[in-house]
């Protein structure tokens, strides 16, 4: 299943709502669930902090009057820290704090033993179909390769979606695959990693998904095609709907995705989910690190052309974090 984009003609599209700048959406303290609600004419859904499963919950597209994430689980959702041939952790089991505004939500989390750095999770309904993550790493310890697995679990339904470079001459062609990755028996039961360059290719193979903190089993990550552009998209079987996930490249390690099919037998989980791996640097003591998530709800044509334009929109913007160590 695959459609042949060019990523110039494709920015081409009937102006969206979301390509206009918006104020931050108010957030409402929920006294019941201990989350942050949000509700625009375009979404609603909850931004939680306590937990396992921190990040956004019940996030419902009004327009399909969909649910789409998995009930079970968030979207946007701190998970592995790694490193060559090490696990550290992963901030949904550790301590954090938590400070909130009428706006933004942000989530801390100090150095641990196993995980020498402190990561800050800033949060904020930046549009009413627009929910932006930033990201802060600030190195204690000296680590090679390291990468934050940040997943996003959407409902089982759901269809991944992931721009791959197209194999050329030179390397040059301004095109790119709009590809998704569907079930083989050659990767049954392992995760796929698009990964941004051939150095990135390597960190799945250099022993950090070997071992385990959880002392369990855990799906293979498969380096495959060099993604074209650090952004995805799910969509409703119908095509019609649309969640997009991008960020910028020198943040974005890789992109992961579980395989889709339509026969439950054959899926590797009980969800659908694509994943960021982030940073990827070698870093030592003092070095810092941001990077910035964005989700983006949005309508679809038959082309599928909104998710690359508000990509593109994405990349026309300042940086609102900063790129360079202080």
């Amino acid at each position: 299943m695959k459609h042949t984009l060019t990523l110039l003609t494709a920015f081409i599209l009937t102006p969206l709502a979301t390509l206009h700048a918006a104020e931050p959406v108010r957030l409402t303290k929920n006294a019941a669930t201990g989350g942050f609600d949000f509700d625009t004419p375009l979404m609603s859904g909850s931004i939680v902090t306590e937990g396992a499963y921190h990040g956004i919950t019940q996030l419902v597209d009004k327009p399909s009057g969909k649910q789409v994430n998995d009930a079970r689980y968030s979207l946007l959702n701190l998970f592995k820290l790694m490193s060559v041939n090490l696990g550290m952790g992963a901030p949904r089991l550790n301590k954090r704090e938590v400070k909130a505004t009428d706006t933004a939500v942000e989530i801390f989390w100090p150095a641990t033993e196993d995980h020498q750095g402190e990561i800050t999770a800033r949060y904020t309904v930046s549009g009413p179909d627009t929910i932006d993550l930033h990201l802060t790493l600030r190195a204690r310890g000296t680590y090679a390769g390291y990468e934050l697995l940040l997943p996003s679990y959407f409902d089982m339904a759901m269809v991944p979606h992931v721009y791959l470079q197209r194999r050329s001459s030179g390397g040059k062609s301004p095109e790119a695959d709009l590809v998704v990755p569907e079930f083989s028996e050659v990767f049954r039961g392992c995760s796929l990693v698009f990964p941004r360059d051939a150095h990135a290719a390597r960190r799945p193979l250099d022993g950090r998904w070997e071992r385990s903190e959880f002392k369990a089993n855990v799906a293979p990550f498969f380096p495959l095609r060099h993604y074209a552009q650090p952004a995805t998209f799910m969509t409703d079987p119908e095509k019609k709907h649309a969640v997009v996930l991008m960020m910028k490249r020198a943040a974005c390690s890789a992109i992961s995705a579980r395989y889709y099919t339509p026969r439950v037998e054959d899926r590797a989980t009980t969800y659908s989910a694509v994943d960021f791996l982030i940073f990827g640097d070698d870093l030592v003591p003092g070095d810092v690190r941001t990077a910035q998530v964005r989700l983006v709800l949005t309508p679809l044509d038959e082309a599928m052309s909104q998710p690359l334009a508000l990509y593109e929109k994405f990349l026309a913007e300042p940086n609102s974090v900063p790129t360079q160590n202080p």
